[in-house]
C-alpha cells in the first residue's frame, strides 16, 4: 500500500512539474491595456491685466488671514476682475524674478488649463498709454531673443529686458 501512494505521489509530482515547465492550462496574467492620455485641445487666450500677489489681493478682497511676513504667491489679475494662477514655467519665469514685469500693464497669451484657473503662458506684451509691445529678453551679442530671464542659452553672457512696438500687422517692429 504505502510503494502505491509513494508511486502516485511521485507521478502526480512529475505530471505538475511537466505542466509547469510547458506552461500548459496555466492562467496567463491579463494585460490591461491602457490608453496613453491625449491632452485636450485648449483654445488660446490673450488675458490683459497686472501680476498680482494672490494673498495680499485676497487679503483685500476678502479679509483673507495673510501674515505680514509671507512668501509671495503671484498670479494675475484680469482686467474683468478675474484672478489666474500662474503656472512657472521656463516662458513664465520672468513674472516670478522679473520685479519689471511686476509692475507692467500685460497681455497675456497662453491657455487656461481646462477645469481650472491655471494659465499656461505662451507669449507676454506690455501696454503703455494704449499702446502694444512685444515684450522679450534680447542677447546682443548673440541676436536671441527669449521670454526667460537669465544667462544667454548661447554664450552664456547677460540678456536685457525689451520692449518693441508691436505694428498694425501685430508682429514686432524691431
Amino acid at each position: 500500500m504505502f510503494g502505491r501512494r509513494c508511486l502516485l505521489l511521485c507521478a502526480s509530482g512529475m505530471l505538475v512539474c511537466s505542466l509547469v515547465l510547458l506552461g500548459a492550462d496555466a492562467p496567463k496574467p491579463k494585460v490591461q491595456e491602457t490608453k496613453p492620455k491625449v491632452a485636450p485641445e485648449v483654445p488660446e487666450v490673450h488675458l490683459h491685466g497686472r501680476v498680482v500677489c494672490l494673498p495680499e489681493a485676497m487679503h483685500e478682497l476678502f479679509g483673507t488671514d495673510v501674515p505680514s511676513k509671507h512668501e509671495h504667491l503671484y498670479g494675475f489679475k484680469a482686467t474683468d476682475e478675474t484672478f489666474y494662477t500662474l503656472l512657472r514655467t521656463k516662458w513664465s519665469e520672468g513674472l516670478f524674478v522679473d520685479k519689471r514685469l511686476r509692475e507692467k500693464e500685460l497681455i497675456l497669451i497662453g491657455k487656461v488649463l481646462p477645469k481650472t484657473q491655471i494659465f499656461d503662458l505662451s507669449a507676454m506684451r506690455s501696454v503703455k498709454n494704449g499702446v502694444v509691445f512685444d515684450l522679450y529678453y534680447y542677447c546682443d551679442i548673440c541676436a536671441i531673443k527669449t521670454l526667460a530671464p537669465g544667462p544667454c542659452m548661447c554664450c552664456q553672457g547677460p540678456v536685457e529686458l525689451k520692449e518693441s512696438r508691436i505694428d498694425s500687422h501685430g508682429t514686432s517692429a524691431e
